[in-house]
């Protein structure tokens, strides 16, 4: 019995060792983990020299940021992956840099109009004038979001991951240089749009040129109304529903900065970016591989299609269900010992957000085959919901509780909002599986 079960492991892990698909994933992984655990290796040290406070302004800053971003290519950026022509995707990165370019001015118009409202939203009375970051990082963010989608599209996952790499480090150095000499939240939103700079050059430095990689592709107006027309769901329901997902997500940064001033913003924004660096690892290398997998496999009428989601999801859901159940019991002990007594507070919110995080992850290959599966008006509407559902937990838990208890309720309702997402596409491959049988 024993000898058939170590047979049947040796196969699978030569059947796993010669997979395209795991090869990807790991070269993936393994840039994002080296990211993360750079970015790990350098928290103690920037959490020291920063504090809480400094880390909420970033935070503030980040979350505005967030919001508008998906603005900036209209979500067309997304799409560079599904054409079958490159003459299709160069005109689909054409339009994301033209959208771009018109949205930045506009941005830098909004914003002074309506600074002092802004000002107070995003809580960042002491530092108004970082305001007008936000065009430049809409630009740096758009061609970033070029440059990435069209190194997936090419499966050039190796030169994705090594940019990556090399600007986070840079990135995290320059944050250490600067927290020995000066150390300020507003340090930090400088140096990490200097980051997504960097990213993006070099990603395009390293990448070989040739068909829609060339830059000179990006730009011009050939093919626009075209690529516009063909994927309007794109602008239609991804964006918006990215706005929103960006607005849902930053609400407790917000909310926390308005209610309870910047240290405990600065608690939660650490705890999300120490829990976030699995979530990264994990998901975005299944996520991006993934995506273009399932994209094939829908257009081909596979039959597989609903097996490569169930089991994607499941290996994720076990893997999210060891590496945060740790947190979940002991991370009240393990934030404030490995980053300082000052972050005690966001021992205790990792322990509610290790659950949210847990089924984020596992919703993965869900989110990734909405686009294929021509649920992205689905997922617009589960968005306009489950931001409303965030909205009155983060209310409710600091009305009728503290900081603490508007963290709870917000990372509940987040677990129950991405069951219902794994639910609504599960679904959806049980009813297309049984109209196929009955076609045949």
């Amino acid at each position: 019995m024993v000898s058939k079960v170590l047979v049947r492991l040796r196969r699978l892990s030569k059947r796993l060792a010669g997979s395209h698909f795991v090869g990807n994933v790991v070269t993936v992984g393994g840039g994002i983990a080296a990211s993360q655990a750079i970015a790990l290796a350098f928290s103690p040290l920037l959490t020291r020299l920063y504090g809480p406070e400094a880390f909420g302004v970033a935070a503030a800053f980040a979350t505005a940021v967030s919001i508008v971003t998906p603005l900036a290519t209209l979500g067309y950026a997304t799409a560079i992956v599904m054409p079958d022509r490159d003459e299709d995707a160069g005109a689909l990165a054409r339009l994301s840099i033209c959208c771009a370019l018109i949205v930045s001015p506009s941005s830098l118009l909004l914003i002074h109009l309506g600074r002092p409202w802004l000002v107070r939203w995003a809580g960042l009375e002491e530092t108004p004038w970082v305001l007008y970051l936000i065009p430049l990082a809409l630009v740096s963010s758009a061609f970033l979001s070029v440059t990435n989608q069209v190194a997936i599209r090419q499966s050039l996952y190796r030169a994705k991951a090594r940019a990556y790499v090399g600007s986070t480090f840079l990135t995290n150095l320059a944050k250490l240089a600067g927290g020995m000499l000066a150390p300020s939240g507003i340090l930090l939103i400088l140096l990490t749009l200097a980051g997504t700079a960097l990213n993006f050059l070099v990603q395009l430095l390293s990448v070989p040129r040739q068909d829609v990689l060339k830059f000179r592709h990006w730009f011009g107006l050939g093919g626009l109304s075209n690529a516009a027309r063909t994927q309007r769901d794109f602008a239609l329901y991804r964006m918006p529903q990215s706005v929103l997902r960006a607005a849902s997500i930053g609400l407790p940064i917000l909310l926390l900065t308005s209610l309870f001033g910047a240290g405990p913003a600065g608690q939660y924004a650490i705890t999300v970016l120490m829990l976030g660096a699995p979530v990264m690892l994990l998901g975005d290398a299944v996520g991006e591989v993934f995506y273009q997998k399932i994209t094939k496999a829908i257009a081909c009428q596979s039959a597989e299609v609903g097996n490569l989601i169930k089991k994607a999801t499941l290996v994720l859901l076990v893997l999210g269900g060891i590496t945060f159940g740790i947190i979940a019991i002991y991370g009240g002990w393990i934030f404030p010992t490995a980053f300082g007594a000052q972050w005690s507070r966001a021992g205790e919110y990792s322990q509610w957000i290790a659950l949210w995080m847990i089924a984020m992850l596992a919703s993965r290959p869900a989110v990734s085959a909405m686009p294929a599966l021509y649920l992205q008006k689905i997922l617009l509407i589960y968005e306009m919901i489950v931001t409303a559902c965030r909205g009155l937990a983060l209310y409710a838990g600091s009305r009728f509780g503290d900081d603490l208890s508007s963290v709870a309720a917000f990372s509940l309702v987040n677990v129950a909002g991405y069951v219902a997402l794994i639910s609504v596409v599960a679904f959806k491959q049980i009813f297309a599986s049984r109209s196929t049988s009955r076609v045949s």
